[in-house]
């Protein structure tokens, strides 16, 4: 069972979101069966996109596959190779960065992703399973190794997997990810012009 990380705050937010983190270690034995990878991109599939486009595509790898497996290890930069090679699952998101509504560029597909993506990690979070979503790879090999189509451009890459059930990780885990810290939201939520903050910080907001 996955547990909060997160440092406690005043003001209550959905248990669900507190308890998603990105871990650097997965059990590298425990795979995520076919029913819930299935439940993991239908979630995705669900997002709220601009017009409807639904920009998104994603180019999964299970470890089951090794060569498939291994093609997503192969674009990614040195430092994430280990760790990712642990996970069950991994995946290269891919944006369509034409509108097929106005054949325009669409500004809105990264942003369209974005939310199919966190579909996807909310989903993965109830039923824990860890996602770690990574730029730490190679774009321009990726385009050529999984021969994307013009306009279409890789974005990220996700380390899906359970956590490893040891007593060693779980007091990494603790000492690592126990004050994950957010910006108080002075600093970005705003009224009228930028900077003017739009909520008065009481107490409640300093955590």
């Amino acid at each position: 069972m996955l547990e909060s990380t997160i440092n406690e705050q005043k003001t209550e937010i959905l248990p669900l979101i507190k308890k998603r983190w990105s871990p650097r270690e997965f059990d590298p034995v425990k795979n995520i069966c076919q029913e819930d990878l299935n439940l993991l991109f239908e979630a995705a599939r669900w997002a709220p996109s601009s017009y409807n486009e639904q920009p998104w595509s994603f180019i999964v790898a299970t470890k089951e596959n090794s060569d498939e497996f291994e093609k997503i290890i192969s674009i990614l930069m040195t430092g994430n190779k280990a760790w990712a090679s642990q996970a069950s699952v991994l995946v290269l998101t891919v944006a369509s960065l034409r509108s097929s509504h106005s054949g325009s560029e669409n500004f809105h597909a990264l942003y369209d992703l974005g939310a199919s993506v966190a579909n996807l990690t909310t989903e993965a979070t109830e039923l824990n399973i860890c996602v770690h979503q990574m730029g730490g790879f190679h774009h321009d090999s990726a385009k050529v190794v999984f021969k994307l189509p013009e306009m279409y451009s890789p974005v990220s890459v996700l380390a899906i997997g359970y956590l490893p059930e040891n007593a060693d990780f779980e007091a990494r885990a603790r000492e690592l990810f126990t004050k994950r810290k957010r910006k108080p939201l002075d600093e970005f939520v705003f009224r009228n012009a930028w900077g003017n903050p739009f909520f008065e910080m009481n107490d409640f907001q300093k955590n």
